[in-house]
């Protein structure tokens, strides 16, 4: 597959998407970049030479452009397979939490404030190093779409 020919890239971009609004959907970001149909870098490429290529054809809508700069901004949000499993950790003990109704005590002795103590610094890096890696991809396709 080469992510350069435009025809290819469509398809990547393709099912990439397909996979994305599925997770989306789901609820499922962060997701595991094991799940994506390619690798992030291939993804990325494809939706470089779509961009291009569409913005040659005279066919890059805004509305398409915005898509695009969406799927290309949320590659951020497929995560190596262990910090997602943390993450879905954090985030399932945070909900136990704030549905049980027992006293802040009694909650402290759960296995879910145990788990919220011991990884909100580990989850709280993640949660910055998402952000800063989204922040990086919306800057690099904007500087794309200058270019195009």
């Amino acid at each position: 597959m080469d992510p350069l020919d435009p025809l290819v890239a469509h398809q990547i971009v393709i099912e990439y998407a397909r996979n994305l609004e599925r997770d989306m959907t789901e609820e499922r970001l962060p997701a595991r970049a094991d799940s994506l149909p390619y690798a992030k870098p291939i993804i990325k490429t494809a939706i470089s030479t779509s961009v291009r290529h569409l913005s040659m054809t005279g066919q890059l809508t805004s509305e398409l452009r915005d898509y695009l700069e969406t799927a290309y901004t949320c590659l951020a949000e497929y995560l190596d397979g262990e910090l997602v499993d943390l993450i879905t950790t954090y985030r399932r003990s945070g909900e136990d939490l704030a549905g049980d109704a027992r006293s802040v005590r009694d909650r402290t002795l759960t296995p879910a404030w145990r788990t919220i103590s011991e990884t909100s610094a580990l989850a709280g890096e993640v949660a910055r190093a998402t952000t800063t890696e989204a922040d990086v991809l919306r800057t690099e396709f904007r500087s794309l779409i200058e270019s195009s």
